[in-house]
């Protein structure tokens, strides 16, 4: 899936959950609402943060002094796995399945790599389990 129909698909299911949130405050609880549009906001946001993390370029080699091809697949391997737990939310099975590998492989490569799971590039924290999206 490229990039804009990945934010396209995001943005559907946001307004897919923002409309079943509304449905189940028929209350008319304004501060319901509220919180449920801050939510939403806020996965639309990492959403977009997650789509722009993945247009960042790949760096240019410089080939007259020599490249290293072992530090070159190491990186693009913890590019691929970062991204992978990015699109995920962090959760390893998903991410795996993702990257057709077994959960057992990608765990070692996380732990061989020091790749932090728990926070997205660029600082920006998951959500707790309990609020990410499926």
């Amino acid at each position: 899936m490229n990039g804009t129909a990945t934010l396209e698909y995001e943005e559907e299911r946001a307004m897919d959950e923002a409309d079943e949130i509304e449905e189940a405050h028929d209350d008319g609880s304004e501060k319901g609402t509220s919180k449920s549009k801050t939510k939403q906001l806020k996965n639309l946001a990492l959403s977009l943060l997650m789509e722009v993390q993945a247009l960042s370029e790949v760096p240019t080699l410089d080939i007259k002094n020599g490249i290293d091809f072992y530090e070159e697949v190491s990186r693009f391997e913890v590019d691929l796995i970062q991204r992978a737990l990015a699109h995920t939310g962090g959760n390893q099975v998903r991410a795996a399945r993702l990257l057709n590998m077994k959960v057992t492989t990608l765990n070692s490569k996380i732990k061989h790599y020091n790749i932090s799971v728990d926070v997205l590039v660029g600082g920006y924290s998951f959500p707790p389990p309990s609020e990410r999206r499926a």
